[in-house]
């Protein structure tokens, strides 16, 4: 096993009429070995099964000797004022919304009572032809950003029967020219992508292990730390992994992730 210490950002002061953050070391992060499941006569475990084994593979070690009294969770996304850094998933039924949320496409296009200025439409990624009326689309409804899902290309063929559509920096750059908000790329599991990403003007990443399900590829909290590095303080940088706990939030944000998508289907 190995130690790395990490920090978490939770101060937020005023200093010379400025608005500024300072990062606190209040637990160090152990990484565990994560053991080799073949070797070990085990089922081969699902995508979801093994973003839980990574991230039980990372411990929190609290500090206990430091001048922080007062933690302070808020933080800003879009301009809007977000009371911890985590960003609701929400993917069926009608409700209404009080924060920032990341939905699916079809609820806010069947929704209309849903308040589209905390609304960010999860828009599958699909051939261009087919994409941009739909961009253009949302993009009259007053949402803060658009995001474009690239797990769905887990299940093209032979796996499944989405159509194989993966995108190029110049298409990424006409769409955020049309779309006329910020576009996220929801999926993003490799730095070479996340650079793309980065040159193409886009403002944010949420890393996402899906679209390598049938690859036996790495879980998100393995990958992140080398996308972070990557394009840090080029773009906004966030996770959507497996969730269960606060715990595994924490786990998130200590490798770098500024917010944590969460999904609010629990079942």
């Amino acid at each position: 096993k190995f130690c790395t210490s990490s920090t978490l950002t939770i101060v937020q002061a005023q200093h010379e009429g400025r608005s500024e953050k300072f990062e606190v070391k209040v637990f160090n992060l152990q990484t565990l070995q994560r053991p080799n499941l073949l070797t070990l006569n085990a089922t081969i475990p699902t995508m979801s099964e093994r973003d839980l084994i990574a991230l039980s593979s990372y411990q929190l070690i609290p500090r206990v000797l430091h001048d922080v009294h007062e933690v302070e969770t808020r933080t800003t996304i879009l301009e809007r004022s977000l009371v911890s850094p985590m960003i609701p998933l929400v993917e069926s039924g009608s409700q209404k919304l009080d924060t920032l949320s990341l939905l699916e496409v079809s609820l806010i296009l069947d929704h209309e009572e849903l308040n589209a200025s905390l609304s960010i439409p999860l828009l599958r990624t699909e051939k261009m032809g087919d994409l941009m009326p739909k961009i253009r689309s949302l993009a009259t409804r007053g949402i803060p950003a658009l995001a474009l899902d690239f797990t769905v290309l887990a299940d093209t063929p032979p796996f499944g029967n989405n159509t194989w559509k993966p995108k190029t920096r110049e298409d990424l750059a006409e769409i955020r020219a049309a779309s006329g908000c910020p576009i996220w790329l929801y999926g993003i599991c490799s730095p070479d992508d996340a650079e793309v990403a980065m040159e193409a003007g886009l403002e944010a990443i949420i890393v996402h292990s899906g679209a390598g399900f049938y690859l036996d590829g790495p879980a998100t909290i393995e990958v992140f730390p080398e996308i972070f590095d990557a394009v840090a303080g080029m773009m906004s940088v966030y996770a959507g992994g497996v969730v269960r706990s606060g715990i595994d939030v924490f786990r998130y944000l200590a490798v770098g992730a500024e917010a944590v998508i969460v999904d609010t289907d629990r079942s």
